[in-house]
């Protein structure tokens, strides 16, 4: 009994909610310390259920159902830029045709690559989604303009396990032209998203391996705003100008609880993350006339800086340890910096329609690569 307390206000000084751990560690870690020699780390005894069994040293655990949260991602603020200034290079091509009112519609791909680390189970995502919206152009060359969106995000985790998320968006958005050939960007974004998850339990603790599957789902909220501004030097056909910008990130996880017969189903906390980034970069275009319209390939780069988002402390309990300890697991650091590279090309057709086409590129992030491409038509009236 009283190596039993005294392993249980060591878990309270090093792993157990109220503070950060004496050092990082990652969910497996973390669940290999306090299970270890008979379940030690654990405030009470555990003698029934599966997780009674991994207690004992039993064996194998039974399959079942479960999460690890994967990294979502919704309405990019980013698209909503290049619309805008995709809709004022229309104007330029044709002023008096594009003032007033236009609708539009995109489809957007995007696949996702992130490597296991010590913290966190790399996975491969793959999400399909599509925004309609409308905006109107004045005179003064103001932009205002709303979008609707929904994405799929579907994926699996290295070794076992994956996930199903939806996500709805609203978005609203304006543009200004202070000065001759300078644009600032403004736009403002809700997305509310439903995840499921199911992870793979493969842990090996008090001589026995315990594997199976616990599944989860949950719901959240993302909220956007950022800002872009620009500047336009024109050389005959040809434009070239820098590019800066800010954006923040608010998003929230509910807590939830896992189902399943491994005895590792855990409940986790509600979840907040929080991200602000600065970008510049350098955007370049060319208009090109045929005798159906002006096509404009273009292209743009830039260098992004995180100031908020860092590595997290993530709040969990075991659904079956009957005295609810609480315990914390580390999520992975993010990197302060990388690069965003864009490709594309729009055509401004006689009759003032826009198809447009862009691909883009995540470069410099240690573990993970992202790969995107967009499709759309602007329908002016």
């Amino acid at each position: 009994m009283r190596r039993r307390w005294a392993a249980s206000v060591l878990a309270v000084l090093g792993i157990v909610a109220m503070g950060t751990p004496a050092r990082s560690q990652g969910l497996n870690e973390v669940l290999s310390s306090i299970l270890g020699e008979g379940c030690d780390g654990l405030s009470g005894s555990v003698s029934s259920g599966e997780l009674g069994q991994i207690c004992s040293g039993g064996g194998a655990a039974a399959s079942g159902g479960g999460t690890a949260a994967a990294e979502t991602r919704g309405t990019d603020l980013g698209q909503a830029y290049r619309r805008l200034r995709q809709r004022q290079s229309a104007a330029s091509a044709d002023p008096d045709g594009a003032r007033g009112f236009s609708l539009f519609v995109s489809t957007e791909y995007q696949k996702f690559d992130r490597d296991t680390t010590r913290f966190e189970t790399g996975f491969d995502r793959d999400t399909v989604g599509a925004t309609v919206g409308g905006d109107y152009l004045f005179r003064s060359g103001l932009v205002l303009g709303a979008a609707v969106s929904y994405a799929h995000e579907f994926g699996a985790y290295d070794g076992g396990g994956g996930f199903d998320h939806d996500a709805y968006g609203i978005l609203a958005y304006g543009s200004v032209v202070p000065i001759p050939n300078m644009f600032v960007d403004v736009a403002g974004g809700y997305i509310r998203k439903a995840y499921s998850f199911d992870r793979r339990v493969d842990l090996a603790v008090n001589g026995g391996a315990f594997d199976g599957v616990a599944s989860g789902d949950t719901d959240g909220n993302e909220f956007r705003i950022g800002v872009n501004a620009g500047y336009d030097f024109v050389f005959g056909r040809f434009t070239v100008g820098p590019r800066v910008g800010v954006s923040y990130r608010d998003i929230t996880i509910d807590d939830y609880r896992e189902s399943g017969q491994t005895g590792l189903e855990l409940a986790y906390d509600n979840q907040n993350i929080q991200s602000l980034t600065t970008s510049v970069g350098l955007f370049g275009s060319a208009a090109l006339s045929t005798g159906f319209g002006v096509i404009v390939p273009q292209a743009s780069a830039e260098y992004v800086h995180e100031f908020l988002d860092d590595q997290r402390s993530v709040g969990f309990r075991l659904v079956q340890d009957p005295a609810a300890s609480r315990f914390l697991y580390q999520t992975d650091p993010p990197d302060r910096d990388y690069v965003n590279l864009g490709v594309g090309v729009s055509m401004v057709l006689a009759n003032g329609m826009q198809p447009f086409l862009n691909f883009r590129e995540l470069l410099g992030y240690r573990d993970r690569s992202s790969h995107t491409v967009t499709l759309g038509l602007r329908i002016p009236f």
